[in-house]
């Protein structure tokens, strides 16, 4: 009984406990979305609990532009080529089916390792990456569904205040900080460890915080 109370007690700390939410705004062809997806993402996806102090958004777009033309067709250009923009509708999609933080940012950290030079490296990526669902998700990127979830992205990231720059561009509770952009690119887990040690009563404390105290 008592060990039942103690989880429960556990449990009711966690539901009470706000999570950090951090918006990431990405590109599924640039170098330096890469290098933050391969070095600080990778790190807080080998960091156990980690989606329980983090709620984390991915928003593939980036420094693009869309146009709906008078017959109803949409126009993007995106800042590396119509093979980033096939990219971005590729990963949209894929966020759009997987239902958790952490099989979302497997997802990312897998599809975006290795230079595309055309469709057919995303596409054999992909079978790799989700052998389950790839035919689905390369259906919706080719399709009308792909097309509405990047122009949705791009509704939120054009509107962005202050505006997307660079990319990535990082965004922590909606609101844009330089310097929380910085660390977080640089160790997402240390940032946002040091902030829940900071004010340990508003946010979860998890095991892997220890080491940054």
């Amino acid at each position: 009984m008592r060990i039942f109370l103690l989880l429960l007690i556990s449990t009711l700390q966690i539901s009470n406990c706000d999570k950090i939410k951090i918006s990431l705004y990405i590109e599924s062809l640039c170098p330096d979305t890469t290098r933050f997806i391969q070095s600080s993402l990778l790190k807080a996806l080998k960091t156990p609990s980690f989606d329980e102090l983090v709620e984390l958004r991915f928003v593939p777009y980036g420094k693009a532009s869309q146009n709906q033309q008078s017959n109803g067709s949409i126009i993007f250009k995106c800042q590396h080529g119509d093979l980033e923009c096939f990219g971005n509708k590729l990963q949209a999609c894929g966020f759009n089916v997987l239902p958790s933080q952490t099989e979302q940012l497997r997802f990312l950290t897998c599809i975006q390792k290795t230079r595309k030079r055309q469709q057919e490296d995303f596409e054999s990526e992909i079978k790799q990456c989700l052998p389950d669902l790839w035919e689905g998700i390369i259906e919706c990127a080719n399709g009308t569904q792909g097309k509405e979830l990047l122009w949705k992205n791009g509704i939120e990231t054009l509107n962005l205040d202050p505006k997307l720059t660079y990319v990535p561009w990082v965004t922590v509770n909606e609101k844009f900080e330089s310097k929380a952009h910085e660390m977080i690119e640089r160790n997402i887990v240390q940032w946002a460890c040091q902030l829940a040690n900071k004010d340990n009563e508003k946010y979860v404390q998890i095991d892997a915080c220890q080491e940054y105290k």
